[in-house]
Order: C-alpha cells, then structure tokens, then sequence
C-alpha cells in the first residue's frame, strides 16, 4: 500500500526520495486506513501523481474524507484514472461530483452506497432526489462517455447519455424501460449488473447488446443470471 511505500522507504537515501517523488502511477486506497498513515500519504502525495483514488466515510474511516477535501480538491488528480467512492453523504457529495468535470483521463467512476435503508440517497423523496440529479447533472454529465466503468445507485438520469465506451455498468436500482435505453446508447457494453423493480415477466429484456458476455438481473429477490462465451 502507498503508506507502507513511504513508510519504509522515506529517508533512506536521496536517490529512493526521488524516485518516491517522481513515481506517478500510485493507487491510493482510504478505506479503512488509521489517522497516521492517513497523514503519512497526505504528507508526501502530490495529486498528479495519482492514477487510482478511493475515498470512504464508512464506520471505519468517520471524519476523513473532511479532511481529505481540506487539503486537495479532486480536480487537481488530473492523470486519475479510477474514482472510487465508499458511503460518501450528502455533505461532500456535491462538492467532489461538480469537480469531476475536469478528469479528462478518468475511465472509471465508482460510488459505492451504504447497504439497504442507511443509504442518504434511499432516504431522499422522488422529489428531492430528482431535484439532486438535475442540479448536478450538468456538472458532470460531459464526462459520462469518456468511463468505460460505470457504478452508480441508480441511473434515472442516464437515459439522455451517450456511452461510446461503456464496456462495465452496474447500477443498484434500475428498471426494463431504463435498461433498454441504455442499451441503445452503449453499444461497446460487456457487462450487466442491476436489479429489475416492478418486473414483467412478459417483458422482453433481450436488448440489442452484441458484445454483452455477462449479464446478472436481481429480480425480486431472485439471481437471474446469463453467461456467453
């Protein structure tokens, strides 16, 4: 892990310094990471130097990711490849989506909510989360057909999208009438994971998706689940 890289090898010598602070492929992961190795890893990153970035707010990291955001802001991670979000709520939310816009290397956006009923966004009325999405959809919309991974809780918004590289989509809400859209816009899509509310079992789902090789369907508590050669 990137603390125990600067950990043990901070002041050997001059020449691993340099290296340390030349390295630009570091895969920094927050979860579940103690205070000290928190500050080690803010003390000695520098953002550009970033490719992969998880950020969490979970029970076991309370109160970082406020810290985090008082040191960098995430537009300054501008060779970020893969964005990861864990549990983050409503207070840090808006302020890390509206900076999105400028990654323009990042081909991966995934957020990650809390399971079930504890999730901020699940506790939102229609009204209010509608109201949420159109006020930070333009924020990050242009960046939506540059990922080529895409995990998000649900995707009532996506279905004005196009997604030229979208190969990996998993939502955590999701509906027939969504997926077939998508399905119009997303022609490089492999794999499918989402759950189906109000299924139909009359409804046809075999979208127009040559190259899906693996699609899984939570339908009402049931696996249904497909894979292609």
């Amino acid at each position: 892990s990137v603390h125990e890289i600067f950990y043990t090898f901070t002041n050997v010598s001059s020449y691993l310094d340099a290296v340390l602070h030349a390295y630009s492929y570091y895969s920094i992961n927050f979860k579940s990471i103690s205070r000290k190795n928190f500050d080690l890893v803010c003390q000695h990153i520098k953002p550009d130097q970033v490719i992969t970035l998880t950020l969490s707010d979970d029970q076991d990291t309370p109160g970082l990711i406020g810290l985090f955001l008082s040191r960098f802001q995430i537009n300054q991670f501008t060779r970020l490849r893969l964005l990861r979000l864990i549990e983050i709520g409503p207070d840090y939310w808006e302020i890390i989506i509206t900076k999105m816009i400028e990654l323009k290397n990042l081909r991966s956006f995934i957020y990650i909510p809390s399971i079930g009923n504890n999730s901020w966004i699940s506790k939102l009325s229609g009204n209010e989360r509608t109201e949420l999405d159109r006020r930070l959809f333009d924020s990050y919309a242009p960046i939506l057909p540059q990922l080529h991974r895409l995990q998000l809780n649900h995707g009532d918004f996506l279905e004005s999208v196009q997604f030229p590289g979208l190969r990996h989509l998993l939502l955590h809400e999701s509906s027939t009438g969504l997926i077939e859209r998508i399905s119009a816009r997303a022609p490089q899509l492999k794999t499918l994971d989402t759950p189906i509310k109000r299924f139909d079992w009359s409804t046809d789902v075999m979208y127009p998706l040559p190259r899906l090789n693996r699609l899984v369907l939570r339908i009402e508590g049931e696996i249904l689940k497909k894979v292609t050669a």
